[in-house]
C-alpha cells in the first residue's frame, strides 16, 4: 500500500462565496469487497476531504460519514460563512457497517488529525449521514461516549436521514423483501445486506438475536435501555419521510419496512430517557433525487440551510 498523503486545493463556491481551502488525506485501497456469494465491490480510497473556513478559524466541524468527496455540495454554502468546517470520512470501504472497532478508531485517527491541525474545539462536532452513512453516524458516537475510543470525540449533535438503526427490524423487512420478490431493485439490496449482517454477526436474529441488538444503535427488541443510552446527552434529530404509499406501489413495503420506523423509536427512546434535544424530522414530498425522480430515501428531505444554523446555536 501506498503511504498517506496529503494534498491541499482552493474550492471556489458558487454564489460569490470566497476560494475556500481543501484538503485531502487519500490511502489508496486496492481490491474488492464480498458482499455476498457472486456479489463484490471494489474499495475505495480511505481517507477524508475537509473543507475550511478561509478567513478564520473555524468553530465547529460537521462530519459526513459517507465516501461522497463532493466540493460543490450546497452546505458548504451555508456551513463555512458561519466559520463551521465540513469533513467527508471513508474506511475505504463503501458500505461500511462498523462491525469491528478497528474501523471506528481509523475514523477517529482522521477526526483527531483535523481537530488538532486546525484547533478546531472537540466539543463542537456534528457528525451527519444519509442511510447506512447515518448509521455509521450513530455507532461513531456510541463508540466515543462507551469509553472505547482513543481520543474520546463525541459530537455535540447528530443528525442521520433516512438510516436503518434497528437490525432486527431491517434484517427481517429485508428478508420479506426477498420472499416477496416484489422489485428488483429491493431484492438485490435484501440480497447482499442479509448475507453480509449475517456474515458478520454470525447468523440471523432468530439464532443470533443478542449480536444484532448489540450491534443495533436502538433496538425495539431490546425492553431495557440498549446502546441509545449512550446518546441521552447528545442533540440528536433523525429526518424521514414516511410516504407509505410510495414504498407499497415502488417497493411493495409497509411501516414495517420503512427505516421511519426506527427513526420515531429511537427519539421517542432518547425522550424517555430524558434527552430534551431529542427530534424527529418529518416531511412530505421532499424526497427526490440528483435527476429529479421520486424518492423519499434522499438526503433531499434535509433542509440544509436549517440544519447548519440549529448546529451553529448549539456550538459553545
Amino acid at each position: 500500500m501506498r503511504p498517506l498523503f496529503s494534498l491541499f486545493v482552493f474550492l471556489f463556491c458558487a454564489h460569490g462565496l470566497a476560494a475556500q481551502l481543501v484538503k485531502q488525506k487519500i490511502e489508496p485501497k486496492q481490491g474488492l469487497l464480498q458482499l455476498a456469494p457472486n456479489i463484490n465491490v471494489p474499495y475505495e480510497d480511505a481517507g477524508y476531504t475537509l473543507v475550511l473556513p478561509q478567513e478564520e478559524k473555524a468553530k465547529g466541524l460537521i462530519v459526513f460519514f459517507n465516501s461522497d468527496r463532493d466540493t460543490i455540495n450546497k452546505i458548504f454554502h451555508h456551513s463555512l460563512p458561519l466559520g463551521i468546517a465540513v469533513a467527508y470520512v471513508s474506511t475505504g470501504n463503501r458500505f461500511e457497517f462498523f462491525f469491528e472497532e478497528k474501523q471506528m478508531q481509523q475514523i477517529e485517527t482522521y477526526l483527531q488529525e483535523i481537530v488538532t491541525d486546525y484547533k478546531i474545539p472537540k466539543r463542537n462536532l456534528l457528525f451527519c449521514g444519509m442511510s447506512l452513512a447515518g448509521t455509521r453516524a450513530l455507532k461513531q458516537a456510541i463508540f466515543a461516549k462507551r469509553g472505547n475510543s482513543r481520543f474520546g470525540l463525541s459530537p455535540r449533535a447528530l443528525a442521520t436521514c433516512d438510516s436503518p438503526i434497528d437490525f432486527v427490524r431491517f434484517w427481517q423487512s429485508l428478508e420479506r423483501a426477498k420472499r416477496l420478490n416484489y422489485n428488483p431493485i429491493a431484492v438485490n439490496e435484501a440480497t447482499w445486506v442479509t448475507a453480509y449482517l449475517e456474515k458478520n454477526l454470525g447468523g440471523t436474529p432468530k439464532n443470533q438475536e443478542e449480536a444484532f441488538i448489540s450491534y443495533s444503535p436502538y433496538s425495539f427488541s431490546n425492553l431495557e435501555p440498549g446502546n441509545e443510552r449512550w446518546l441521552k446527552d447528545i442533540a440528536v434529530r433523525t429526518y424521514t419521510e414516511p410516504d407509505v404509499q410510495w414504498w407499497m406501489e415502488n417497493r411493495g413495503k409497509s411501516y414495517y419496512g420503512m427505516n421511519a420506523l426506527d427513526a420515531a423509536a429511537l427519539i421517542n427512546a432518547l425522550r424517555l430517557l430524558g434527552n430534551q434535544e431529542a427530534d424527529l424530522i418529518l416531511t412530505e414530498n421532499k424526497g427526490y433525487r440528483p435527476d429529479g425522480s421520486r424518492h423519499p430515501h434522499s438526503w433531499s428531505i434535509v433542509d440544509e440551510k436549517e440544519l447548519v444554523h440549529w448546529f451553529n446555536q448549539l456550538l459553545e
